[in-house]
């Protein structure tokens, strides 16, 4: 493999070039595999979303020890993701740091990847405004650039509190929001069986779609809000609809616990990402609802 720099971070690399591929091994992203001219074709001018990228190829290499196969649709897909809200970003720095100890850290990539951090003056605003807080024992300097320098010692009392306060969304909901393939063939056994012995459990069974929001509404606006207000998030991934990812990506950002599921036989169909989950594979109406009633039980 040739020395380089990576296109996507600047850091250190490696890369080896086929007619069929692109290795990458990054000092900073990891290990990517781009398919055909999927790297050659990077388009710089976006290299603003490139922490993207970056992100999630930490993801699948550190904690799906994946490394991924990146194409031009899947490039797209990541790029386009919505940017986090500044306080999303917190809250995923405060629970990485709740996970490890001062010696861990060196630098700033880990907390950058782990979050979703743009670069280093987002990460100094980040890091500075959790010592305002009292959450943080540690220090920040930071310079006009935006760089600058930090050290961590530990959590507060107050930090360890606020973390814990991250794990318990919605704890007083009864809403259980369910995402699947609005298809004739499903909808009964979601909207009418399933529906039934969520509802038996006392829970309020949440679907949206065309037919139940106000014309005057966006659909996605109303996806959020009662994304937003449930304890729970049943997605269900048989005959592979879109909008699914979309709305488990959404909980899992929101720290929302995610019941995944899909029908046997149609696993295959599933996008990479999500086949790292654990997945309830169903046989038919009466298996799901046992299966997806006992993993309620176990979340709650």
């Amino acid at each position: 493999m040739e020395n380089t720099k990576c296109k996507l971070c600047g850091s250190d690399a490696k890369i080896k070039t086929t007619f069929e591929k692109t290795n990458l091994d990054c000092t900073h992203c990891k290990k990517i595999i781009f398919m055909h001219n999927t790297y050659d074709d990077l388009d710089l001018n976006d290299n603003m979303n490139f922490y993207k990228v970056s992100s999630y190829s930490y993801e699948q290499n550190v904690k799906f020890k994946n490394i991924p196969k990146i194409d031009e649709i899947k490039l797209q897909e990541i790029l386009n993701n919505r940017d986090k809200k500044i306080k999303e970003k917190f809250d995923l720095m405060m629970t990485y740091l709740s996970s490890i100890d001062a010696h861990s850290i060196r630098n700033t990539d880990e907390l950058q990847l782990q979050s979703l951090i743009k670069d280093d003056r987002e990460f100094f605003i980040l890091y500075q405004k959790a010592i305002d807080y009292g959450l943080v024992s540690g220090n920040c300097t930071r310079t006009l650039d935006g760089s600058g320098s930090f050290s961590f010692n530990e959590l507060t009392f107050d930090g360890l509190e606020y973390v814990e306060s991250l794990e318990h969304v919605n704890q007083n909901s009864k809403n259980i929001f369910v995402a699947f393939n609005f298809e004739d063939s499903l909808k009964d056994i979601f909207n009418v069986s399933l529906k039934a012995e969520i509802e038996k459990e006392g829970f309020s069974y949440v679907v949206v779609n065309q037919d139940n929001v106000d014309h005057n509404k966006s659909i996605n606006d109303e996806i959020i809000v009662k994304l937003k207000s449930s304890r729970i998030v049943i997605a269900d991934f048989t005959n592979h609809r879109n909008s699914v990812y979309f709305e488990a990506g959404y909980a899992m950002g929101m720290n929302i616990p995610i019941i995944w599921t899909c029908q046997e036989g149609h696993e295959d169909e599933m996008s990479f990402d999500t086949r790292q989950f654990p997945h309830i594979l169903w046989k038919d109406e009466n298996d799901l609802a046992k299966q997806v009633i006992d993993r309620i039980k176990v979340i709650l």
